[in-house]
C-alpha cells in the first residue's frame, strides 16, 4: 500500500506541475518580433554612435544600427503579456512619434524620424519654393511657385518728416505787377480810341 500511495502522490504532483512546465516551455520557444527601418534626423542620416532604443512596457532593447545606410533593426524576444503591446522608440534621448506593435514572429517595418522629415505631397518631394507670376507645383523638379502678386505684407509705420528744402527765389511784388497791368490796359484803351476816331466821318 505504501508504494501505491507514493505512486499516487507522484501522479498528483505531475498533474499539477505539467501544465505550468508545458506553458513555460511553449513560451520559451515562441518566436521573437523584429522591428527594422530607416533612421533620419531632419531628413539626413544619423551621426555614428547615436543610440537607438526600443521600449515595450518597462523593458528596453538597444537596436543594431548602420548609419551609413541610415537603418536599424532590433529583435524583441517573447515575454508573457507582450503580444499586442505598443513598442515605442528613442533616437538618442528623444522619444519619436513612430510606434510598432509586438506580435509573435512579427517582422514590422517602422521608419524612425527625428525633427522634420521631407514633405511628400502625393508622393513627390518638395525641393524648393520660388516666386513667380502664378501659383503651382512642378512634379518633375519638385519646385512650388507662389504668385508674387498674391503676397502682401502689412502696412508699415509712417516715416519721419524729411528735412526742409532750400528757400526758393523771391517773387515779384504785387504793386509792380499791378502797375504793368495798368499800363497794358491804358495802351489797349488808347488803341481802341484811335480806331474809333479813324472811323468817325469828317464834317465838310
Amino acid at each position: 500500500m505504501t508504494k501505491v500511495r507514493l505512486l499516487a502522490l507522484l501522479a498528483v504532483v505531475a498533474l499539477v506541475l505539467f501544465p505550468a512546465l508545458a506553458f513555460a516551455q511553449v513560451g520559451e520557444f515562441q518566436p521573437p518580433c523584429r522591428f527594422h527601418g530607416t533612421v533620419t534626423t531632419n531628413g539626413g542620416n544619423m551621426p555614428d554612435g547615436t543610440l537607438i532604443t526600443a521600449m515595450i512596457g518597462n523593458d528596453t532593447y538597444p537596436a543594431t544600427t548602420n548609419f551609413t545606410a541610415s537603418d536599424y533593426f532590433v529583435t524583441i524576444p517573447w515575454k508573457s503579456g507582450y503580444d499586442g503591446m505598443a513598442v515605442t522608440f528613442k533616437i538618442g534621448s528623444d522619444t519619436v512619434t513612430q510606434k510598432g506593435t509586438w506580435s509573435v514572429g512579427g517582422n514590422e517595418p517602422v521608419n524612425l524620424i527625428k525633427g522634420t522629415g521631407p514633405i511628400t505631397p502625393g508622393g513627390s518631394v518638395i525641393n524648393g519654393v520660388k516666386l513667380g507670376n502664378s501659383t503651382g507645383y512642378d512634379s518633375t523638379t519638385g519646385i512650388i511657385t507662389i504668385d508674387k502678386s498674391a503676397i502682401t505684407g502689412a502696412t508699415g509705420a509712417t516715416g519721419a518728416t524729411g528735412a526742409t528744402g532750400a528757400e526758393g527765389t523771391a517773387g515779384k511784388s504785387a504793386s509792380s505787377v499791378i502797375g504793368i497791368i495798368a499800363i497794358i490796359i491804358a495802351i489797349i484803351a488808347v488803341a481802341i480810341a484811335g480806331m474809333v476816331m479813324m472811323r468817325k466821318p469828317q464834317k465838310v
